[in-house]
């Protein structure tokens, strides 16, 4: 079932891409799975793409100009509005192109390694535009996600390498630094903070030769893990 949020997202998307006749099969699918009308929304979506197919690269150019602000900016616009054979036979080709044809350009290097999760073309557009937070704040994202991975089931057991957690989060706080908001760079200092304290505690623990994290981390007042979801810390 869509969400009502991904129903917005499909009316917001399928009204503004109306206004483009070349763009009428797109807008006639959001509109149809707007509906509920599956079938025929992606038999609109197959014809859509039938006819993309025989545009020119600065067609479909401007196309991913058009679609990939509102995957960026509306709320889950890049879920129902943004689907598979989309991605698949024209948004991906098209970034892929463009990226090659025009590299001082950080748009579709950024579109390209946020929504197909490749990290080097992220940071190409941060090379080209140091000030692109949403490239940078994509990478973080991916950053802290990874971090809290290594540290999700402390004080049971610990998932990975502390040494190289320790490396991405120095990583990620040259790239906090360079991010252009205050209150962006307070926001993902406090996301990024609480996790590597876990892994300097678990580090230090390790070097203590204490047989047991939990104990330990009550002796010491520190904060060992995670529980349901929230931190806690150990007390006597």
């Amino acid at each position: 079932m869509i969400s009502d949020t991904q129903n917005h997202a499909l009316l917001t998307v399928g009204h503004a891409a109306a206004h483009s006749p070349a763009w009428a099969g797109y807008a006639a699918y959001c509109v149809a799975r707007e509906q509920g009308l599956r079938k025929e929304a992606f038999a609109h979506l197959a014809a859509f793409l039938t006819q993309a197919k025989q545009w020119s690269l600065d067609e479909r150019i401007a196309f991913a100009c058009f679609l990939f602000p509102f995957l960026e900016t509306v709320e889950d616009a890049d879920y129902g509005p943004f689907p598979q054979p989309l991605s698949a036979q024209l948004a991906k080709p098209t970034l892929q192109q463009w990226c090659a044809l025009e590299p001082a350009d950080a748009r579709p290097f950024r579109w390209f390694g946020r929504y197909y999760r490749d990290q080097d073309a992220l940071l190409h557009a941060l090379a080209v535009d140091p000030h692109d937070d949403t490239a940078r704040q994509t990478l973080l994202g991916w950053w802290r996600d990874a971090l809290y991975f290594s540290v999700h089931h402390l004080p049971d057991g610990y998932i990975g390498h502390p040494e190289d957690d320790l490396v991405l989060g120095e990583r990620a706080r040259a790239h906090i630094d360079r991010l252009t908001s205050p209150e962006r760079r307070a926001y993902w200092t406090q996301e990024l903070e609480e996790d590597l304290e876990l892994v300097r505690n678990y580090v230090e623990w390790k070097d203590s030769g204490h047989p047991d994290l939990a104990r330990w981390g009550m002796e010491q007042h520190k904060r060992v893990g995670y529980n349901g979801g929230a931190t806690y810390y150990y007390e006597k």
